[in-house]
């Protein structure tokens, strides 16, 4: 069900922003041959991101692929103070973290604070792991998905420095 509702999701902002997307968005990519997507991050469509588990406010943007099929590429953008909780994926996760401060909390409850932009790559069913979005300004990353998406959650660890 949750794979659906983010496929749902996904597919409804398609069909919605399609007829008023500028060229070059994630809705109406630039393409010079087959299995290119050419993307203007700042033209992209953002819609909400709704998964269960995660608290409202973050938003998503599909770059390519489907999420409940795999190889999908996305952006997803926090609000300042936007926690994601502690969790893990079949998949593996490719991460770009493209603006904004942001904390990594390990499986064991261990904090590393990161200023800015940032690579993360975790392997699929890696440890558990949570999000934290500073306080002040809006976190943006790229996330790449080999599987399909889903997550699963699990107890915050306590806190370690």
């Amino acid at each position: 069900m949750l794979k659906a509702s983010i496929f749902l999701s996904a597919l409804f902002l398609a069909a919605q922003a399609a007829s008023a997307a500028e060229v070059g968005s994630n809705v109406a990519p630039l393409s010079f041959g087959k299995d290119q997507t050419i993307v203007d991050i700042g033209k992209a469509v953002w819609g909400p991101l709704k998964v269960e588990g995660l608290p409202e406010g973050g938003e998503i943007a599909v770059l390519r692929g489907d999420l409940s099929k795999g190889d999908a590429e996305v952006l997803l953008r926090f609000p300042p103070g936007y926690v994601v909780p502690n969790h893990s994926h079949t998949s593996d996760e490719v991460y770009l973290w493209l603006s904004g401060a942001f904390t990594l909390v390990a499986h064991d409850g261990t904090r590393t604070a990161f200023n800015g932009p940032a690579y993360i790559s975790f392997p699929g069913n890696a440890p558990p792991h949570g999000l934290e979005c500073g306080a002040s300004a809006p976190c943006v990353l790229y996330l790449k998905y080999s599987r399909p998406f889903d997550i699963q959650y699990f107890p915050e660890p306590p806190p370690k420095r």
